[in-house]
């Protein structure tokens, strides 16, 4: 690549950024599928980083909305560079939170909820 295509890719690039909404951090989100032919390693796969209010939106209007997760399965959102593990050195002194909805509520109120958590999570609101 010659110099003058790469100060217009550096150009291009930074013009698209400008156009976006950073966040603090790069995000990544997790699934973990409840398999029980596999371990609990093999049933975790990251499903995609954001960086931006942007990407994060894009992410989430493409996933399965919460309460049509199968039973068992779920999603975590962490830092990119930390699994959702006790192993990771960097989670070690984690914790979790866990949210019980009765049945009846799960569609509403648990769609709407995780929602209002990422939302602070990425916003750095907690």
């Amino acid at each position: 690549m010659s110099v003058e295509e790469e100060n217009a890719a550096e150009t291009e690039m930074t013009a698209e950024m400008r156009m976006k909404h950073p966040l603090q951090n790069v995000w990544s989100l997790w699934f973990y599928k409840n398999d029980r032919t596999k371990t609990w390693e093999e049933n975790l796969t990251e499903i995609a980083s954001f960086d931006t209010v942007e990407d994060f939106w894009a992410l989430y209007n493409h996933i399965e909305l919460v309460a049509k997760l199968p039973l068992g399965s779920d999603y975590a959102l962490f830092k990119q560079g930390i699994k959702p593990m006790w192993e990771d050195e960097r989670n070690k002194q984690g914790g979790r939170w866990l949210i019980n909805f009765q049945k009846y509520h799960a569609n509403p109120d648990l769609n709407s909820c995780w929602l209002e958590i990422l939302l602070c999570m990425i916003g750095e609101a907690f």
